[in-house]
């Protein structure tokens, strides 16, 4: 917690960018995942950059967990599995690992599975194990699958892989679909992170809540509009949230309008660790108000207590199921927690000591 507020992260993805699990045939992107890394932060916060070394590992949850809950205030935080991303081998982010994590502090972890096959029949297979296995607590998607030496672009809306998975994770009593829109990353096509595809699954499936991940880093308009018009759609700001160190203007222009377009009630601080770290994020936006020459430029209101409370966990608390009541009496008492109050340690300390 910070200042009262409780603090919800909802996207934790420890990433294996290990050598073993690197696609060679991919440099460029994979360079440029560790370039939009040390861009997250700006210069008075250039501690908190991963050096090379420290990067390219399988990041360990004991690094994770220390940066989410003893370097940061975070209470919570949602892990997401992720698929093979186009320059890797193999899952960047394992359901088995990020299952073991969950199961290990149950009171402050959720997570969700994936999938990462177009093979319709396999996808259902692999999640429904990840259901049996894991009970997982929602799904996370790419929008690209990638197979053969080739990325395959899918569409929400789309007859033959999207509705039916869909319709399986609802009958199987999934409420929760996270899926990386906006941002685009190669090798994966760029049309694939379009939006157009949104409004069918938000219509079909209104009982699943929805959540564009990297919200408001492109189609910010239309994003609004989609929102506007579709109850079960959440904003989760990985990357966007950065903006409030590495581009305030943006950071402003972004949250202001959604703000301004939609209120505060379902957009999700979400810092994307290891890409980011939450603690400079969460320190930024503590008593973070919107400029006065950004309010007048963009048309925005100021930012209120309440939307900052509701940003930073009070919509998480709601959309994942936190019972705060119950679990942060427990959480105040858990190794975390006792581990912060011995002294907040400096960023990366599981890496660096």
């Amino acid at each position: 917690m910070i200042d009262g507020m409780v603090i919800v992260d909802a996207v934790v993805h420890p990433w294996d960018m290990s050598p073993a699990n690197q696609n060679p045939a991919a440099q460029a992107q994979i360079d440029a995942v560790y370039a939009s890394h040390k861009l997250s932060f700006d210069d008075a916060h250039a501690h908190y950059r991963l050096q090379p070394d420290e990067f390219f590992l399988d990041q360990s949850f004991d690094t994770i967990g220390r940066a989410e809950f003893v370097e940061s205030p975070v209470d919570f935080a949602v892990l997401h599995a992720l698929p093979d991303l186009g320059f890797g081998l193999n899952h960047i982010t394992r359901p088995g690992k990020c299952a073991a994590f969950r199961d290990a502090w149950p009171d402050r972890v959720k997570f969700y599975g994936t999938v990462g096959t177009p093979v319709l029949a396999s996808a259902i297979d692999e999640i429904r194990r990840q259901i049996d296995e894991y009970g997982i607590d929602g799904v996370k998607l790419y929008p690209a699958f990638f197979y053969d030496g080739i990325g395959q672009g899918w569409r929400m809306d789309g007859e033959d892989w999207a509705t039916p998975f869909f319709e399986y994770c609802q009958s199987a009593g999934i409420r929760r679909i996270a899926v990386h829109k906006a941002l685009w990353l190669e090798p994966a096509p760029k049309v694939a992170f379009d939006i157009d595809d949104l409004a069918s699954p938000l219509d079909r499936f209104p009982d699943i809540q929805f959540e564009m991940v990297h919200g408001g880093t492109a189609f910010l308009d239309q994003s609004i509009e989609l929102m506007q018009r579709h109850p079960n759609l959440h904003m989760t700001m990985e990357t966007s949230f950065s903006y409030i160190l590495s581009r305030p203007r943006v950071f402003a222009k972004v949250l202001g309008r959604m703000i301004a377009g939609v209120g505060s009630e379902r957009l999700l601080f979400a810092s994307g660790n290891n890409l980011a770290h939450p603690a400079p994020l969460i320190e930024a936006f503590r008593d973070y108000q919107f400029p006065e020459e950004y309010q007048e430029e963009f048309a925005i209101p100021p930012l209120t207590a309440q939307d900052r409370a509701n940003i930073l966990g009070l919509n998480g608390l709601k959309l994942y199921g936190f019972d705060a009541a119950m679990q942060l009496p427990r959480i105040a008492q858990d190794g975390f927690a006792r581990e912060r109050a011995a002294g907040i340690p400096q960023p990366w300390s599981n890496l660096r000591g």
